[in-house]
């Protein structure tokens, strides 16, 4: 579940909890299937000694950038989170100098950490971070006019921007008064810069508020502090079927767009 605000949540605490400058002195794996390309083994004996740099975020990856040159790609998936106290579903462990400990745990042991020579070798495959300049206004309008795809898979597209997954998308949309099976090249301009600005102010409230928790579940996002998200009481749509729209306040309904599930205003988000 971790979208790009939650990603972003944990990084800036992992900086602030000062894991950036320490040395990596021992790593524990304990679901090996999660390390890839080599072995858990390999893996650790390649970090142990280095330091982690710089923590980073591009899309839904984090990157530890290491002393040795190399970069630890970190993808969350479903249940990845951290923390700095051991937990019952602990799938790796870095011991770092002074005395600190990471803990990564993940009850759906979904989540990867890839040890990478370079990084681009992942990013290169990832259109911009919806964050950042490089998702512009321009790019944004060109990316819709030139495809004939439903609205919501493509903004689901991490080829096309990086960082929107299915609770932001169903907010944006909402937002934006988009269906999500307009296709994209029959928005008009008013209505690409309508969405574009909708899912930079989503992403962006999403960021300040620490991430999105809809439940109490061992699978629900939690930040390094092990507490929830405080978006849940900005939610519009995502997880919302059945109740009133806050704008109209018609039902919101649900229906499976590109096989994800998909809350929607049946009159605000007309086809």
């Amino acid at each position: 579940m971790p979208e790009l605000p939650e990603v972003e949540t944990i990084a800036r605490q992992l900086r602030a909890r000062g894991v950036e400058g320490r040395e990596i002195l021992r790593v524990k794996v304990n679901w090996a299937p999660m390390v890839e390309p080599s072995s858990a083994a390999a893996f650790s004996t390649q970090v142990h000694g280095t330091t982690i740099d710089q923590i980073s975020r591009v899309g839904k990856w984090m990157m530890f950038s290491l002393s040795s040159g190399q970069t630890i790609m970190i993808h969350l998936r479903m249940a990845g989170s951290f923390s700095m106290e051991a937990g019952q579903y602990d799938r790796l462990v870095l011991t770092l100098s002074d005395e600190l400990s990471l803990y990564y745990r993940d009850t759906r042991k979904f989540g990867r950490w890839k040890l990478v020579d370079d990084p681009q070798v992942i990013l290169d495959k990832l259109g911009p971070d919806a964050l950042t300049r490089q998702f512009s206004p321009t790019y944004f309008r060109e990316a819709m006019r030139k495809r004939h795809r439903m609205i919501k898979p493509l903004i689901l597209d991490q080829s096309i921007v990086a960082g929107l997954g299915n609770i932001y998308a169903d907010e944006a949309l909402w937002e934006a008064k988009v269906h999500p099976e307009r296709r994209s090249d029959s928005l008009d301009e008013a209505e690409r810069s309508t969405l574009f600005k909708a899912i930079k102010h989503v992403l962006s409230l999403g960021v300040k508020n620490r991430g999105t928790s809809l439940g109490d579940g061992k699978t629900n996002y939690r930040d390094v502090d092990g507490a929830s998200g405080g978006h849940r009481e900005e939610v519009k749509a995502y997880g919302r079927s059945g109740k009133p729209c806050e704008r109209c306040g018609i039902s919101l309904e649900k229906m499976v767009v590109a096989q994800r599930g998909s809350t929607f205003c049946p009159v605000c988000q007309r086809i």
